[in-house]
């Protein structure tokens, strides 16, 4: 493996192609740029075969060579009606589908013609394209909205095989894909990366209405595609055409015909009652959805237009055991976007829309538990979410085997955050065991009112076919830049605290007063409050070659990229330079037919640093505890009065406000998190059916994890007193709080003379972050005939290691690459074993089926095994002193032993059926009117269970294995869609 990832090789072999490409025939079109298809075939030798999009006008001609074989490249998807001509004359007409990012295949010779039929017949599942070896699955607008799903895009990952929802503790809207984290996926719009690069677990969503089709990589990516581990959800907008359209629709989720989950009790300790931890029985929703839409030709033939406006409102009430929150949206939203085609081989588009949202939560108090609420006491907080984005992209066809496209895209994200009790200080009274809100503070944290982040893209891509290579290459490069602040509410927080009465008489090294004793509790001041305004770069370039060898396609590239983070003061703290990642892959079409497809891929996929972690690390912030006696309680704020300071101020890992050195807060030698992929597969189309077959098995390591590991500087473990030792006293002074590094490595870092120094892994003492996923795939299709349509799959897999990637579901932690994992050795103990994005069995299958010419029924059925069960504790292992009990009930240590992660069993099953009716009637052509039951039967399936064993003081939690999250219960959807014209 070391020569297959060795960067002269992959670089001298591209040279090599380049050199004999002039021999032999044509490669398949490779569709360089994100948004586009292409189209392959063999026609008589020497014949002359034009595609012509009839909705736009667009044409292309190439010629056959002189084994028959055509290709067309950069092709706008849609449907292209296909012709050779020999002579001046039309020998042959075939129409077909062109997809995002995919070849269709046209044959004009003898029985293989036919082949062409069943591919535009079967828009609702993948034709086999023999011309590549990644795994994807692309609908279109029309196939989605016969499916009772969701209408919304992780909606659309969820159809693809391996891919599962995200674990509800980390309340995102992402899905995880092939055993990756939610958080190490990549979406793109119209070419644009429209991830957000703060965290990773959220995405521009545009409207939905406004989307054409939707792509799911879910492995064997080109080297065109980068920063993602997991896969890659790649989008195209509707566009205008020759014939002008006007429509609405409605989309209605009624309130009282939305069924809740079961409520979720636990059992007190040492009583027979019961009480809420989640009482879900009076939540309540309702949700309308109204779209209006137009589109046609401003100059016919040349100048397209598409514009839609969404309307939304949204009314939902969550219940907890005291209190209730009702949260409403009605922001609307809207898209536009615009081509010019300025002749059949220049072509410009324009894309802008707006998914600006404000949510505002009520929350209320209950005055009597589980039965009113307090209106008076409402609390109102505003959130802004969503953004805005523009798009450019210019496309070049100067002939029939060159192509090049440049793209320009900026996208923003709100994060902003604001309350009326924003100055209300946190305050708890845990005097009696059980934390009691105190005072008028609403939410812990707050974000800054005017948070947000912003990408700005610029690439450009190629493709050049060169006899029997087909060279794909580009250049991206995006600047992220965000301001992202987090503060206590009210500036502080406020704990009274018990003085236990087994004979403790100091915090920490902090001695308690006589009289402090003697009163029996203490306030605990605490700040906390970090924040940045910071930029970070990205950028790469690929180079690929598709080798056509017959029947065979052998595709090798290589893609090369850097990140720079930089501080508040734009300082470079990490600085990683020219990484390559290898992609390999080989397609056989056995019988040169495109019936049956034998494949392999091997690639390395890389995933930028977070933004976050420039807040955390190198932003600057303060957290800090201090400790009073008091003798009141001011009744609207509950801070105490009569306030005595004693002891000292305590830093938590040295947060004390001044700004990092950039130099010092990250290994010099750090590697971004990366992993391997292997998959081999086969595809086969069963003679004279409609039917097509897949098998295929996958491999995933990740090589490289990274993590902040804490601690340095206040000596856990042989770190700090090695530094003393071998370094100074001054290095050890400047060991930051934490430290990003690459588990289980040896860390490099700098003194404060600037030399560099590097600390053992064995001195360090953090095992090598891993994980493994293996998979084996067998998936079904049945192209649609007009009649019906199904697609299926049923996917084994074992994820496991100790290492879920860039978020923690067990603790519901979305800090990416600063998870707790790594922090301390012994949180790392015992992290080895079966990971929470673990399920054994997935079995997916969706379809429709055209009962009648006025009736169509859709279907929508899905079931996975349950998640490993961990139990979560106080540290009690070997580790003298050891820092990780600060972390609480968070170690692998449960009833003083070591449970290892995923050792306890599993959590139940989750299955699902949905169903959907439409009625088209033929006295109204346009209309539609639809029903859909999403979770048809109600089931009542727990997606997770929660794993905190012990808590803090290492006592039992009534909770532990309790229901976290319910899958969704049923809900009826009403549907009116009606073109106008």
């Amino acid at each position: 493996m070391k020569s297959f990832f060795c960067r002269r090789g992959v670089l001298r072999s591209l040279v090599l192609s380049l050199a004999i490409g002039a021999l032999g025939v044509s490669a398949g079109a490779m569709a360089a740029n994100k948004t586009s298809g292409g189209i392959y075939g063999e026609a008589q030798a020497g014949a002359t075969v034009t595609a012509q999009n009839p909705d736009t006008g667009l044409t292309r001609t190439v010629a056959a060579d002189n084994s028959g074989y055509f290709n067309f490249a950069a092709l706008p998807p849609g449907t292209y009606k296909v012709q050779e001509m020999q002579n001046g004359n039309v020998v042959g007409t075939q129409t077909v589908l062109v997809s995002i990012n995919h070849s269709s295949h046209v044959s004009f010779m003898g029985a293989a013609q036919q082949l062409g039929t069943i591919q535009v017949t079967g828009g609702a599942v993948n034709p086999i394209d023999v011309t590549t070896s990644n795994s994807s699955l692309v609908l279109n607008s029309q196939q989605f909205k016969q499916l009772p799903v969701a209408r919304d895009t992780n909606a659309v990952t969820l159809l693809a095989p391996s891919v599962i929802p995200s674990a509800p503790t980390l309340n995102i809207e992402t899905t995880s894909f092939g055993g990756s984290s939610a958080a190490e996926n990549a979406y793109y719009l119209n070419g644009l990366n429209i991830t957000d690069n703060l965290n990773f677990v959220s995405y521009s969503h545009p409207p939905f209405e406004a989307l054409q089709e939707y792509q799911v990589l879910t492995g064997g990516l080109t080297a065109a595609y980068g920063g993602a581990l997991g896969g890659i959800l790649n989008l195209v907008t509707k566009s205008g055409t020759n014939t002008y359209h006007a429509g609405a629709s409605i989309y209605w989720i009624p309130r009282g015909l939305h069924a809740t989950s079961p409520d979720t009790v636990v059992r007190v300790p040492g009583s027979t009652d019961l009480q809420y931890y989640d009482r879900n029985s009076d939540n309540s929703h309702d949700n309308l959805t109204y779209n209006l839409y137009a589109s046609g030709p401003v100059v016919k033939d040349h100048v397209f237009f598409y514009a839609m406006y969404q309307g939304n409102d949204s009314n939902d009430n969550y219940y907890s055991t005291a209190q209730l929150t009702n949260e409403q949206s009605s922001s609307p939203q809207g898209l536009i976007k615009l081509d010019w085609q300025i002749n059949d081989a220049n072509l410009l588009e324009v894309t802008a829309y707006d998914s600006q949202h404000d949510i505002t939560d009520y929350t209320s108090d209950l005055v009597h538990p589980n039965t009113t609420w307090d209106d008076n006491a409402r609390i109102e907080t505003d959130y802004n979410r969503g953004g805005k984005a523009y798009i450019g992209k210019y496309t070049w066809v100067p002939t029939s085997n060159f192509n090049v496209s440049a793209m320009w895209g900026y996208v923003t994200f709100d994060h902003g955050e604001n309350s009326p009790t924003r100055d209300c200080p946190r305050v708890t009274d845990a005097r009696t065991g059980v934390g009691i809100h105190k005072g008028c503070w609403t939410n812990i944290l707050y974000a800054g009112a005017n948070d947000f982040d912003s990408r700005h893209e610029s690439r450009i891509d190629g493709e050049w076919q060169l006899g029997t290579h087909d060279i794909t290459f580009g250049y991206d490069r995006q600047a992220f830049f965000a301001s992202s602040h987090n503060d206590y509410s009210g500036g502080a927080g406020w704990f009274y605290l018990p003085i236990p009465d087994d004979g403790v008489t100091g915090i920490g090294d902090i001695p308690i007063p006589a009289s402090v004793q003697a009163q029996g509790s203490y306030a605990r001041m605490r700040v906390y409050r970090n924040g940045a305004e910071f930029t970070n770069l990205q950028s790469a370039i690929y180079l690929q070659d598709n080798w056509r060898i017959g029947n065979f396609y052998f595709r090798y590239g290589a893609r090369t990229i850097s990140y720079t983070n930089y501080n508040p003061v734009g300082d470079a703290y990490i600085d990683i330079k020219n990484k390559i990642a290898p992609r390999l892959g080989l397609s056989w079409d056995v019988f040169g037919d495109s019936s049956l497809k034998l494949y392999a891929s091997a690639g390395r996929y890389y995933i930028p640093p977070s933004g976050d972690s420039n807040v955390r690390l190198s932003g600057q912030a303060w957290d800090y505890y201090e400790f009073y006696s008091y003798t009141g309680m001011n009744s609207t704020t509950g801070v105490p009065t009569g306030l005595t300071p004693f002891g000292h101020r305590v830093y938590e890992n040295g947060d004390n406000g001044d700004l990092p050195d950039a130099a010092s807060v990250v290994a010099k030698n750090l590697d971004p998190m990366y992993e391997d992929e292997f998959i081999l597969g086969a595809q086969k189309r069963i003679e004279g059916t409609q039917w097509s077959l897949g098998l295929k098995g996958i491999r995933r390591n990740l090589k490289a994890g990274m993590d902040d590991v804490c601690g340095f500087a206040i000596s856990y473990g042989n770190v700090h007193q090695w530094v003393v030792k071998n370094q100074g006293q001054a290095a050890a002074d400047n060991l930051p709080g934490c430290f990003l590094m690459n588990p289980g490595a040896s860390a490099t870092t700098v003194a404060p003379d600037g030399k560099e120094y590097t600390i053992p892994a064995d001195v360090i003492g953090m095992p090598k972050a891993v994980r493994y996923y293996s998979a084996i795939e067998f998936l079904f299709d049945r192209a649609f005939d007009g009649t019906w349509f199904l697609h299926g799959s049923l996917t084994w897999s074992h994820l496991y290691g100790n290492e879920e990637g860039y978020t923690l579901s067990s603790i519901g932690q979305v800090d990416s690459g600063l998870t707790e994992s790594f922090d301390f050795p012994g949180l790392a103990e015992g992290a080895y074993g079966d990971l929470a994005n673990d399920r054994t069995w997935v079995f997916k299958v969706f379809g429709a089926y055209q009962i009648a010419p006025e009736w169509r029924v859709g279907m929508n059925i899905r079931y996975q095994s349950g998640q490993p069960l961990s139990c979560l504790g106080l540290y009690a292992g070997p580790i003298p002193n050891a820092i990780a009990t600060l972390y609480g009930g968070d170690s692998h240590y449960c009833g003083g032993k070591l449970v290892p992660q995923g050792s306890v069993g599993r959590g139940p099953r989750v299955y699902d059926v949905d169903g959907s009716i439409h009625y088209m009637p033929s006295w109204a052509p346009g209309l539609n009117i639809g029903l859909t039951v999403v979770n048809l039967f109600n089931f009542h399936n727990a997606e997770q269970l929660l794993v905190a064993g012990e808590n803090g003081d290492g006592v039992p939690l009534p909770q532990y294995l309790a229901v976290y999250g319910y899958q969704q219960p049923q809900y009826f959807r009403f549907s009116v869609e009606y073109d106008f014209f």
